[in-house]
């Protein structure tokens, strides 16, 4: 019996570490791998509030997609591009000036979100206090705007490997 539960576990090939179900890849299940130092979530198919993408994301031990340059947009553009059915869609960004109109802060770290090109559209953010949440819109190039956090779009979450 004991030599059945040992065997069962090694042929799982997981390791249950804080609760999580880690894959061969390093990320805890349903990450995927997107780096060498990052998993990725994508929940293509249920669009959120804001608020509602935040929760998803902390739920599932990580948080919302967000950008510290631009080889980590450029690589997230890259992933979606190759996947199959995520190049179509907005985005929701773990940003917001909510706490303050025109300071716009990452949600999980409260750091300044870079402003201007590369990352935001040209003109944004625009609509100054009902749209206080961006998303990377398909749009416009896959390019940040500035939408309503009550509106509804896709959720993509990042966890550390």
């Amino acid at each position: 019996m004991k030599t059945s539960s040992v065997f069962l576990l090694i042929a799982l090939g997981a390791t249950l570490t804080q609760g999580y179900l880690f894959k061969s890849d390093g990320c805890p299940e349903p990450y995927d791998r997107l780096d060498e130092t990052r998993c990725i979530l994508t929940d293509p198919f249920v669009a959120k509030n804001y608020t509602d993408a935040i929760a998803y994301c902390k739920t599932h031990g990580g948080v919302l997609l967000h950008f510290d340059n631009c080889a980590d947009q450029t690589l997230f553009y890259d992933y979606i591009q190759t996947e199959v059915g995520l190049a179509s869609h907005h985005y929701w960004l773990a940003a917001t000036d909510e706490a303050e109109e025109g300071v716009w802060l990452w949600d999980h770290d409260k750091k300044p979100v870079p402003m201007g090109s590369p990352f935001w559209y040209v003109g944004e953010p625009n609509s100054g206090t009902s749209y206080n949440c961006v998303v990377l819109s398909y749009s416009y190039t896959h390019r940040w705007v500035d939408v309503s956090c009550a509106s509804k779009y896709l959720t993509i979450c990042l966890r550390a490997v």
